[in-house]
């Protein structure tokens, strides 16, 4: 029965692990099929700084889908900044000053804000949260309008 047993979660084991191959290889065929290339993506990767503000060591986010939501803190120009100041390691690579996710962890350990004009901490925007707050914004005008109107009814009357 132990045999029984051990061969069961054998099993189960050899199926999670193909259902994890299987889920990455539907990703990479989803990512071909937008015309989106994987790239390699390391510790010592150069990253443009107008990518590397997506990244989730910065508070970013990307998304499997390919929706990017930037850094509530951080901005490109902030990390220009650090690098100029000297606390962010930057190197020019192809003629764009880039950053590698080892440079910024070691700058976020140092006390990253200190000295660099960071951007006020926001939410990330998510596509959904920016349509509640349209909708919000909708709603909010159509109610003052409407007080505006019944404001001018009672002054005619």
């Amino acid at each position: 029965m132990a045999d029984f047993d051990e061969m069961a979660v054998e099993f189960e084991l050899d199926m999670q692990h193909l259902t994890r191959k299987l889920h990455s290889a539907l990703d990479l065929a989803q990512i071909e099929a937008m015309g989106m290339t994987p790239r390699p993506f390391h510790e010592d990767t150069p990253i443009k700084l107008s990518d590397a503000i997506y990244l989730p060591v910065l508070g970013g986010e990307v998304l499997r889908n390919g929706q990017r939501t930037p850094s509530p803190t951080f901005t490109k120009r902030s990390l220009e900044g650090a690098i100029d100041a000297g606390l962010l390691e930057g190197r020019l690579h192809r003629g764009k000053m880039t950053v590698t996710i080892k440079a910024l962890r070691m700058w976020l350990d140092n006390g990253a804000p200190a000295g660099v004009k960071v951007a006020a901490a926001k939410p990330a925007r998510t596509p959904a949260v920016k349509s509640n707050r349209e909708r919000e914004r909708v709603v909010a005008s159509n109610a003052l309008a409407r007080q505006m109107l019944d404001a001018l009814k009672t002054n005619k009357k």
